[in-house]
């Protein structure tokens, strides 16, 4: 089998991997290295779409599909609330409007060779990194893994998943304000647990909808679809509509110690722990530990940074969040429930991108009810400290 050498190598072409390249290349961080790029398939279609918060611009304006600034959400027994999130928007990116934008950026450099090959190992020795296909071995000094593979489950921790099915439709029916956007709207069953709606105006006559469930095991795929016509209809009184459009996931939302570094090897994405355990939101993540790596390669040459950004206290707050759900004593609907009703949004969006003091953190914490919590969080340091798990 013959060896391919190269600079970086760049295991998987999704969000993470193409972000990291994309940056590097508009910052001039990598134009001398030779890089390849490693996925299994062509990246040619809509595979899944991005949401996430922010206050001001990203690094992908030019390819957000759709922005909202009126915020809503709806409790279990139908309460509204307008959320206040002062100058958050809520934003979608179509991933094969990133897909077209960021590799017709990156095909102009010679540098660059994007193959298709299926991964079968990594390995990193010896600062050298070997990534080996079914076809080639290509080696490198720094590898950039963002290929998410289900991590051994370890005892004491939670190993939940955010499973989703969404449908994009087109109907004459009325729809909310393409201005606004149900961000979690709970008037469905809670009997598989936390479960919950993303309710989002595309156009005049276009609405996603997106049915989502935070539990340990998907359902058989007629029960989204299911949930789905049930919510249209007898939620949203939609009952004539043409589905264009779909769409299914799976998120982990776990607090597994994921390793950043293995050797010369990076991880990245799921992959390297930026997926945030309590939410299972990983774009802003992903995009703040980019920034750190090209950052530390400005400042000395190499990808190893020392902060995370999901820091050690946030884990703390995730595990305990997570066995708070698992164990049920303060259903998942009523929580976020109290968390929306007591504390303003733009608060809560901070504390979930990381970006708040631990004084801001206890005020948001006492919106909810503090014994579930004060039990799983006393576990969750225990185990820090004592188990190093």
């Amino acid at each position: 089998m013959p060896v391919i050498r190269c600079d970086v190598l760049i295991c998987g072409a999704g969000l993470a991997g193409l972000s990291l390249l994309y940056r590097a290349m508009k910052s001039g961080t990598w134009v001398t290295e030779q890089i390849i790029v490693v996925d299994k398939s062509d990246k040619n279609i809509n595979d899944k779409t991005w949401s996430f918060w922010k206050t001001g611009p990203s690094d992908f304006e030019e390819v957000i599909s759709h922005q909202w600034g009126k915020l809503y959400f709806f409790s279990n027994d139908g309460i509204k609330i307008h959320l206040d999130n002062q100058n958050y928007t809520y934003n979608s990116i179509r991933s094969i409007d990133f897909y077209n934008h960021v590799l017709t950026y990156l095909r102009q450099f010679p540098n660059i060779t994007f193959v298709k090959e299926d991964i079968v190992k990594l390995n990193s020795a010896d600062n050298e990194c070997t990534l080996v296909t079914a076809e080639n071995t290509y080696q490198s000094t720094y590898l950039f893994n963002s290929v998410y593979t289900e991590p051994e489950k370890l005892a004491d921790r939670q190993y939940f998943l955010q499973h989703f099915k969404g449908w994009r439709i087109k109907t004459d029916a009325v729809i909310p304000a393409i201005s606004e956007a149900y961000l979690m709207d709970f008037r469905t069953g809670q009997e598989q647990g936390t479960t919950f709606f993303y309710t989002l105006p595309m156009a005049g006559n276009e609405l996603f909808v997106e049915y989502t469930l935070f539990s340990k095991s998907i359902l058989p795929a007629q029960e989204y679809d299911a949930k789905i016509k049930d919510y249209l209809a007898n939620v949203l009184q939609i009952n004539d509509y043409e589905i264009i459009e779909e769409e299914f996931g799976v998120i982990p939302m776990i607090d597994h110690p994921f390793k950043r570094f293995q050797g010369n090897i990076v991880h990245l994405g799921s992959a390297g722990g930026d997926t945030r355990a309590s939410t299972g939101y990983t774009f802003v993540n992903t995009q703040k530990t980019i920034g750190k790596i090209l950052n530390s390669y400005q400042l000395k040459g190499d990808p190893f940074f020392e902060a995370e950004n999901i820091s050690v206290k946030h884990q703390l707050y995730d595990t305990t969040l997570l066995h708070v759900l698992a164990e049920r004593k303060y259903e998942g609907h009523q929580l976020f429930k109290d968390l929306f009703s007591n504390t303003a949004a733009y608060r809560i969006f901070a504390f979930l991108d990381a970006e708040t003091s631990v004084l801001q953190d206890v005020y948001i914490m006492k919106s909810l009810r503090v014994m579930p919590f004060l039990r799983s969080f006393t576990a969750a340091v225990y185990r820090k400290l004592f188990r190093k798990q």
